[in-house]
């Protein structure tokens, strides 16, 4: 089946992407030579320089005004206007869409210096807030110190009183055993009762 093919169709190359019978590419060496020469000698040479005419034939210049104003207005309703109104549609979106996007990119800047602002205050009011809560803080702190201190006065206070009363009447108890004490010595020394 390949060997039926022109030259120019035939397969060439081997390996996995050459299949018999399969064309893979054509190559158009000898036949575009070949139409090259044969469109060279069967077109005439129209103009030499011997029969070389300036000035143009009238019925021809006036067959293509005629032809020029007869289809200028087809042309002009069928062509131009439909390109001319797509390109004005699109120079109109372009147009819009820059426009937008100016008008997007200002609303974010000034979305962004809202939010800053916002944010600014918003950090204010929390060093305000938490100034407040630090002073109330301290304040509460002092409080319960000094009322822990007062407490813990007091407590010194009532335990010394204790510790004094108990100091007292040991001093006391131990007067009384220290006569009594030395009774007993001296009567055991003595040997007699005094």
């Amino acid at each position: 089946m390949v060997s039926e093919l022109p030259s120019a169709f035939k397969v060439r190359g081997e390996g996995p992407s050459t299949q018999e019978g399969i064309i893979l590419r054509a190559e158009p060496r000898f036949w575009l030579t070949r139409s090259g020469i044969l469109a060279g000698v069967a077109i005439p040479v129209s103009a030499r320089a011997s029969e070389l005419n300036l000035i143009p034939d009238a019925a021809v210049v006036a067959t293509n005004v005629a032809l020029f104003l007869l289809l200028i207005y087809p042309v002009n309703r069928i062509l131009v206007q439909p390109l001319l109104r797509v390109l004005d549609e699109r120079e109109a979106r372009t147009a819009g869409a820059l426009a937008q996007s100016r008008q997007l990119g200002e609303a974010a800047r000034a979305t962004r210096v809202d939010l800053e602002a916002r944010l600014s205050e918003a950090r204010a009011r929390a060093q305000a807030r938490r100034s407040a809560v630090l002073g109330e803080g301290e304040l509460e702190e002092r409080a319960v110190l000094e009322a822990a201190r007062e407490a813990a006065s007091a407590v010194v206070d009532s335990v010394r009183q204790s510790v004094e009363t108990q100091l007292a009447e040991a001093r006391k108890d131990l007067q009384t055993d220290a006569r009594s004490l030395a009774r007993e010595a001296a009567t055991r020394i003595l040997g007699r009762a005094l």
